[in-house]
Parts: C-alpha cells; structure tokens; sequence
C-alpha cells in the first residue's frame, strides 16, 4: 500500500492540473471573497461627492410627500445610456440649485436597483431618463405623479422649476418660514411698507425689476434663501419701480435698507444667478453673511472600483471572445426581477411581447435545472392571462416560484460584462449576449422552424420592457430600416442580430458612456477570428469592412456553443449540469485508476514470485533433513 498511493496521488494531481487548464474558477472563487459586490444598485449614477440626494424605496416619501418643500426627482436606469450622458448634467443642476434646497432639493431615484421597482411602476415611469417636480404638500393620486419637466438643458430647467414655484403661491402655507414672498410689488407699497411684518433679522429689501414673462425675480428670491438679512421683492410695473430708483434698462436691481436708504445695481448678466451674486458682493463687504447650507441625507459611499476588479478585467482581456454563464444568468435575472416588475400595466402588444419571450427562454434557457423550472412554470402562469396582468402580480408569482425552486442562479456578478466602473457596461451588454446567445441556439435546434422567433421575442422585450427609452428607440429604427421581418432564416437571424450590435458598437464609439478599458470595436477582431475578413486590414470603397460571412457565422456558432460557455466566476457551478470537459475527465481519471489497478496487481503479483523463488533457493537445498515425527493416529512421517 506504501507503494501505491503515492503513485495514486501523483496521477490525481497530474490529472486535476490538466483538467484545471483553462478553466480558472477556483482562483476567481477566492477572489470573489476578497472583492465587494462589482455593483451596488444604491449608488447608481450618484454618489456622495455629488449635491444630488439619493431616494430608495425606503426613503422616498419621507423625503417628498408632504414636506414644507418641493422637490425635482429623476426618475432613471442605471444602464440607460441617455441616463448616463444626461447624469452630468444633472449633478450640475443639484450644484447649481443647492442654494435653493429649504426651499426645493435636487432628487434622484434609481429604477435600476430591484427594491425600487415599486416606486417607478406607481409614478407609472415609461421612460428613463424622467424628471418630474413634487411641489410641497404633495400626495400622489390616480393620473398624479408629479409635474413633467420635458427639458434636460439646466437653463430650461432652472426657469421651469421657478415659475413651479411661483406658482404655488405659499409664503407662508406648510409652516416654512424659508419661502420666499413671491407676490410682486404695487403701487401701493412704498420704502417704509417694504419693512411691514418682517422680523428684525431682515435688514435688507433687495427690489428686483422682472422683465414680463420671465421667472427673473423668482429665481433671485431663491438663490437668495440662504441670506437671512435679506427678503426679495418682485416688481414688474415700471412706476413702482420708479420708487425704489431702479431703471430696467440700466439699474434693474436695488437694495433698501431699514433707514430708507436706497442703492441701485447693474448686475453683470441679465439672469437670477448673477443678479443674486451682485446682492451677495454688496452684503459681503458690509460683513452680512448667508446661514449654512443644510445637507440632506445622504447614502453609502462614492463610487469606487472594487477591489480585485483589475484581476477580472485582466481575465476578460486574456480572453476576448469568450461567452460566460455568469453575464447569461445576470441578463436573465435583470430582465425578470427588475425589467418585467417595473411595468404597471401589462396587456395588449406588451402581453404577447412578454409571452413570446417567455416561450423563447425556455426553449433555449441557459439556467440551471431550477432555473429551467422557474421559466417553464412563470411561462404558463403567464400564459394563462388573455387581457391584462400586473407588474405588481408578475413580481409576487416569480418571488413564490424562487422560494420553492431556490436556489436558481449560480452567479450573482458580471463577468464577461463587468466595466471599469460599476456604472458602465452591465446589463446592457449581458443583454447583446443573452440574445446572441438564443439565435445561435435556435439555429441548432429544430424544435421550431419560426426564423424570425428569438429576433421577434427580443423586438418586443425591448420595445416594450427596456428601460433605456433612447436605446429601444434607435434599435426599433434600425430594425425597421435593416428589414428584420424579412429575415429568412435562422441563420441569417444569427447575422442579423451580429451585425445590428456592430452597427451600434459603430454609433456609440467614442461615446461618453463607452468603458475605456472596453472600447466599441467591430466584432469579432482579427486577432479572434482573422478568417471573418476578406482582407484583413482592408476596407471596401464603402469604408465598410469586407466581412467573410461564412466564417463570421461558424465564429458565432463556435463561441456560443454551450459547451464552451465560461463558468470563470461561478459561485454555485454545481447547480450545473456537468460540461462534456468534465464528463471526460471524470471518465478518464476512471480509466486511470482502473489500468493502474491492473498494472500494480501484475507488479505484486510477480514480486510474490520472485520472492518465492529465492526463498525455495536459500531454505530447500541447505542441509534439510527429514525428521521422525510421532503421531498416534499418523504413526511416522
């Protein structure tokens, strides 16, 4: 025994080398522990650093319904790309209005992360990004979720939100002693009348000239909020004005103090920005000073890379072309939780939508046995609704199947997908994948004969569900101009769908939203696959590469093979069934055994020989002599 095991511990560990060969999950497993989660849904596209406050389902109405202040909430994605271009400038307009905070705050609210998928499907959002005012008091009712601000410039939204304001009309209503009086001067109001009912601490009247119109004096009102020995006053008739010396062409500002004196400005910029800056010069060099901003509440972190994030990063870039399983399931359970649940409403086209990509999961589902019967059973429950089904009815039906079937999904992170910052990439290109992933399948299947079956499943989830409103724009555009009804076989579906996604690698190219550690590229480059080009290198006359179709289909066809999908990352493989790799080597590590088990009984058996060889040799021919030996029954041998 001494001499067989260690021989046996030598093939096993040869054998689990070979095996282990390109198939780097334990070393991902133990990274997997080092690093935090690659995605916070609550950090979204704000952090900290920014002036933005940060809503979720469990501060929401505590911090916009009925509060003595209004509030600007963006209702967004995560993974919209118009979100992200526009979160720039968003955060600019939650600087820019910080000044105006007791009286509205800046808010936004991540339709993204899955624990607020209640919020967005009752404000009924059907597009991402979407930005809606709350004024004080505010209630949510049938058909009343807000005031829609259809603009994404700051100016428009500055001047939006204050005629909003003013238009409430509350100076003193919800007890916030902050509002501004917004009413305009007449001509009843004089120098000594300015001062009427206000508390000592306002020393000063600033009087501002608000051309018609216009929501000039409303927006320096606000700006000035934060300068207690300050009140703002409008005035639009040019007599009244007459009486606090200010000539709208030239002096449109002054400044009224408790003595009656009056001093006339000329702000820089005919805006409220700069007309409140003028006031905040002049109080400053009388040593008047503004009371401190009051920050809000505030969530988690900054966003930052997790750690082990490079270590992931250099493992997608050693392996370009791979497809991994961890990017399926997170697609797949995106789509499920967070996509389908969003939705107030389901019937009509939205219905059929959801049905026909039900029908086409299970056909080609990439889960595991429990996730194969978590999309069979949620595909009959939803079958079985002829007019309308819920968000809300969607949601409660697959949270009772994932308790009875748990557990479904044996990876929680992106992989393949995973970006440079947990804001880019993601779910969007897990979603490519996903759907690259069915048409392959589907040309390699002859359960149906439908060409057009997952391109037509994947036109209605986007059209219907997507939650990035631009991207599901343009794509039903192109699909209209690059003729998908007209596909004519699976095939070609597989085509189609290959060179839709570079059409879009092509757009956004260069794009702020594109993860510079992954820029848009046509796929598949010649260092994966140099047989796809006609000419590597080279383009047509039409700057258009020359694509080898043929070999651009077996590529496809190759890598998104299931047997050669990428378990790298998985923290629950075992919820798979078995690779063919591992079926191979569990039958060659047993035909190992089984010849060394015959090889090393052959050893013994011809040791034992030897041995009695020599023994016979030494013992037999040595002087032995037979001895009498006694025996009553035997008598004498």
């Amino acid at each position: 025994m001494s001499v067989v095991q260690p021989a046996i511990t030598a093939v096993v560990t040869l054998l689990v080398a070979f095996a282990a060969a390109g198939v780097p999950l334990p070393r991902y497993e133990a990274l997997l522990k080092q690093q935090s989660a690659p995605e916070d849904p609550s950090l979204g596209l704000y952090d900290d650093g920014d002036k933005v406050v940060r809503l979720t389902v469990d501060n929401f109405n505590a911090t916009v319904l009925d509060q003595n202040r209004g509030a600007l909430v963006e209702f967004y994605n995560t993974y919209c790309g118009h979100c992200r271009r526009f979160a720039p400038t968003y955060k600019t307009v939650a600087e820019h209005l910080l000044p105006w905070s007791e009286v509205l705050i800046v808010a936004a609210i991540d339709c993204a992360a899955e624990e607020n998928n209640g919020v967005c499907r009752d404000y009924e959002v059907m597009g991402y990004p979407t930005l809606r005012y709350l004024g004080p008091g505010f209630q949510p009712g049938a058909k009343h979720y807000g005031q829609n601000l259809m603009t994404q410039d700051v100016t428009e939204i500055r001047e939006l939100l204050a005629g909003m304001v003013a238009a409430e009309n509350l100076t003193s209503s919800h007890n916030n002693s902050y509002w501004p009086n917004l009413h305009y001067l007449t001509e009843n109001d004089s120098v000594t009348s300015l001062f009427e009912g206000l508390s000592r601490d306002r020393q000063y009247v600033a009087v501002v000239h608000e051309p018609e119109n216009t929501t000039l004096g409303v927006e320096v009102a606000l700006f000035m909020t934060q300068w207690p020995a300050v009140e703002v006053r409008r005035v639009i008739d040019p007599a009244v004005s007459a009486k606090f010396k200010i000539d709208p062409a030239n002096l449109p500002l002054s400044l009224v103090d408790r003595k009656g004196e009056i001093t006339a400005y000329a702000p820089e910029f005919a805006n409220g920005e700069s007309y409140a800056k003028k006031l905040q010069e002049v109080l400053g060099k009388m040593n008047v000073t503004p009371r401190p901003v009051r920050p809000h509440q505030k969530l988690g972190k900054p966003a930052t890379k997790a750690t082990g994030q490079n270590e992931i990063i250099q493992e997608v870039h050693r392996n370009k072309h791979f497809v991994y399983q961890a990017d399926l399931e997170q697609a797949i359970r995106t789509i499920l939780h967070n996509e389908v649940p969003k939705v107030s409403e389901i019937s009509g086209e939205k219905l059929l939508a959801l049905q026909r990509f039900l029908a086409v999961l299970q056909r080609y589902n990439p889960l595991s046995a429990n996730g194969h019967q978590l999309v069979t059973k949620l595909k009959d429950y939803v079958v079985q609704f002829n007019d309308q089904l819920t968000g809300s009815q969607f949601e409660e039906e697959l949270k009772r199947l994932e308790s009875q079937l748990s557990p479904v999904y044996s990876s929680t992170h992106f992989v393949g997908c995973t970006g440079s910052s947990p804001r880019l990439r993601g779910f969007s290109c897990s979603l490519w994948t996903l759907f690259h992933f069915m048409t392959v399948q589907a040309a390699s299947n002859d359960e149906s004969q439908d060409p057009l079956e997952v391109l037509q499943a994947m036109h209605g989830y986007i059209k219907n569900f997507f939650g990035c409103t631009e991207c599901s724009e343009h794509f039903q555009a192109m699909a209209s101009r690059r003729k998908i009804w007209s596909v004519p076989n699976k095939e070609e579906a597989v085509l189609w769908l290959w060179a839709a996604h570079n059409e879009v690698n092509q757009r956004l190219a260069g794009d702020e939203t594109e993860d510079p550690e992954f820029p848009k590229k046509q796929f598949p480059s010649p260092d994966s696959c140099s047989e796809c080009y006609r000419a590597p290198g080279t383009k047509s006359e039409n700057l258009e590469i020359e694509w080898n179709k043929d070999a651009v289909l077996g590529f496809l066809k190759n890598i998104h093979n299931p047997q050669f999908v990428s378990r790298y990352g998985l923290q629950r493989e075992e919820l798979l069934h078995p690779t063919p790799d591992k079926m191979r080597q569990k039958r060659q590590i047993s035909s190992v055994f089984t010849d060394m088990d015959m090889r090393m009984g052959m050893l013994l058996y011809a040791f034992c020989i030897v041995m009695m060889v020599l023994a016979f040799k030494l013992f037999a021919f040595k002087g032995y002599r037979k001895k009498p030996y006694g025996h009553d029954l035997l008598g004498k041998v």
